[in-house]
This record gives C-alpha cells, structure tokens and sequence, in this order.
C-alpha cells in the first residue's frame, strides 16, 4: 500500500507499537500489521470518510501539516480493501482532501486501541 501519511501519525503508530512490544512480548509487531486491521475495519462509506477527515483537521487545529508518501505491506485482503477506500473516495470528489484518509482513518484506531489499554501478554502452550 501506498500512503501519503501526516508524519506525525506515524510517530503515534511507532509508540503504540512500541508500548505493545513491551507488554505482549510480541518483537515482531509492525506498522503494516496495524494498518492493515485500520483498513479492514473502515467502513466503506464518504459520510464516515469525511467525519474522520473532519477529526483529524480538528486534531491539527486545521492546519494539516504536509503529508509524507510511504509504502508497508498489507495482506491481500487489507490491499483490496484499500483500492476500495480510494475508489470511494475518487466517485465522491473526495480524493484530494482523501490523501489524508489513512492519517485520519490511523487516528479513530489509536483511539480505539488507546480506550482498549495495553495489549496483553500473548499466551503459548506449554511445549511438553
């Protein structure tokens, strides 16, 4: 997936990944495992599209700072469901303001995740 990302979202991403290291032991958790969940779990629908632009302009006191391109991998189905996101958003006349949807769609997930506290310890069956 190709994203313009606000690099400041990212850095919120980077320590929530972080703190979810910490907690469930887990070394390997990775931003495309993030947003991958963010872009399976979107909705296909302009008005929640344009509620969470709306959130992340609020965020930034509406200025949005200049978006920063990045590529992470998704599964097949995440990768999907983004060229969906983007074809929603292309119908609408929503594609410019639309460049930042994966910021805004990444801000109501760290929220959720945020409400839903520390990832906990992940638990492995006894070898013998």
């Amino acid at each position: 997936m190709s994203a313009n990302m606000v690099p400041q979202m990212w850095q919120h991403l980077l320590n929530r990944i972080s703190e979810d290291r910490k907690s469930s032991g887990n070394r390997e958790l990775a931003r495309g495992h993030y947003m991958d969940i963010v872009m399976l779990e979107a909705p296909l629908d302009i008005d929640y599209f344009r509620e969470s632009y709306g959130e992340l302009v609020k965020r930034f006191g509406g200025q949005l700072p200049k978006g920063g391109k990045t590529t992470i991998r998704l599964s097949p189905e995440g990768a999907e469901k983004h060229r969906a996101i983007k074809d929603v958003c292309d119908a609408e006349g929503f594609s410019r303001k639309g460049l930042f949807i994966h910021s805004a769609l990444l801000l109501g997930f760290l929220a959720k995740l945020k409400d839903a506290g520390e990832l906990p310890m992940e638990e492995l069956p006894p070898l013998l």
